[in-house]
């Protein structure tokens, strides 16, 4: 199973990279996942102008990011949240690639905030934007709340929500695993 997992937070001191790093860390070491992190914030691809497949000279790395995007059997995306909905990086990423990177596919929503709510309202619009895809949105959800009090040096580091963590995680293999079942039965 390939897991990409998109860490969608471009600002400098981003909280939401420390999230998605521990994820796919956590995923690989504990669980034996292919999983890996892509960084919005170092693939920098320009505002949506075309999308890839129409573009006439398509911007250096977007084909490669294309190929990862095609290959992989699900996602996670993780989000900071901005004003009640999820990073302007993460909707500019997926409107550029056909929705035949995300069809049927098992996408997990995890959200981070310094605040007390986790990102609640942009996980919500994530579920939205999911379905817009013809992804399959997992239904539990990753909420980070008090992220800063959970990371020291980027490390995570509060015990509980490790296992909140775990939890989520094996959920989401469990989850990603009937899908990915049910859509080779289909071939």
């Amino acid at each position: 199973m390939k897991i990409l997992i998109l860490s969608s937070s471009v600002r400098e001191k981003r909280n939401t990279h420390m999230v998605a790093t521990a994820i796919g860390q956590r995923m690989r070491e504990k669980y034996g996942i292919d999983a890996e992190v892509v960084d919005l914030k170092e693939e920098a691809l320009p505002h949506l102008q075309w999308l890839y497949k129409a573009h006439p000279e398509p911007p250096e790395g977007m084909g490669k990011l294309f190929d990862r995007f095609m290959g992989c059997d699900g996602y996670i995306f993780v989000s900071p949240e901005h004003n009640g909905s999820y990073s302007a990086a993460l909707k500019n990423v997926v409107d550029h690639f056909p929705k035949d990177a995300y069809l049927k596919k098992p996408i997990g929503i995890s959200t981070v905030s310094t605040g007390g709510m986790g990102g609640m309202r942009a996980a919500l619009q994530m579920q939205l934007l999911v379905l817009a895809l013809k992804g399959f949105p997992m239904p539990e959800m990753l909420l980070t709340p008090n992220v800063t009090s959970k990371f020291e040096n980027g490390e995570l580091a509060d015990e509980d929500f490790e296992k909140t963590m775990d939890r989520y995680i094996e959920n989401y293999i469990w989850y990603a695993n009937a899908l990915i079942e049910k859509r080779i039965a289909e071939k």
